[in-house]
């Protein structure tokens, strides 16, 4: 029967032996293991924003006309993604349908130049998480003949309890895949490209709002 072993016992095991060979080469073995360990258990990294959890939230995305000409479906798509991650790391949200909110942009002429705040309590949710794209594309800038999925976005929380404009958060996020560099059409096509890209993207936006942990790569 194959007993089950403990990692940090298996570590103890890796210090001492480490530890022996570090001092024969000059170095320290327990700081050369603690630099594996930290490696395998990965960094801490703490949210910047925490006040999601258990609020009604509406994620708003706005694409200026050019991204909406030439990819139509972007504002379903990065509101989709985003609402994956949401669920996933944050389940004690309650997320407005994607669907009513596009339905909205679609229906009301000049909803761009409302208030975010005053959109959201039209929604009659707690937080409004606003998304204004400013690049969005799959081909590698002038090089129609080289893919990389590229999104770049303001990104910001909106409390609609708060008095004046309620911004209570705001960073930027820079999305670029495959990270490596564009890559020739006939070695992908925009689908993956694009679909790993909104993947990378949502997954750095919600990081934002939650406790997890970094690895290296």
């Amino acid at each position: 029967m194959i007993k089950h072993v403990c990692f940090r016992s298996i570590l103890r095991l890796l210090c001492a032996g480490v530890a022996a060979v570090g001092l024969l080469a000059g170095a320290s073995g327990c700081q050369f293991l603690g630099m594996a360990y930290e490696n395998v258990a990965g960094t801490p990294m703490a949210a910047r924003y925490t006040d999601l959890a258990k609020k009604s939230v509406m994620i708003l995305v706005y694409t200026d006309g050019a991204t909406e000409f030439e990819y139509p479906q972007a504002r379903q798509e990065i509101s989709s993604f985003l609402s994956a991650e949401l669920r996933k790391h944050l389940p004690k949200s309650k997320l407005l349908k994607s669907s009513k909110v596009i339905a909205y942009q679609n229906n009301t002429q000049g909803w761009q130049a409302l208030p975010i705040k005053t959109i959201g309590k039209h929604f009659g949710v707690d937080r409004v998480l606003y998304i204004e794209v400013v690049d969005f594309t799959a081909h590698a800038p002038g090089a129609p003949h080289l893919m990389q999925g590229h999104i770049r976005a303001h990104v910001a929380i909106y409390n609609t309890h708060l008095p004046g404009g309620g911004r209570v958060f705001a960073t930027d996020i820079n999305t670029l895949w495959p990270k490596a560099g564009p890559e020739p059409v006939y070695h992908t096509n925009s689908n993956v490209v694009m679909y790993n890209a909104l993947t990378h993207f949502s997954r750095s936006v919600v990081q934002c709002f939650y406790n997890w942990t970094a690895h290296p790569l």
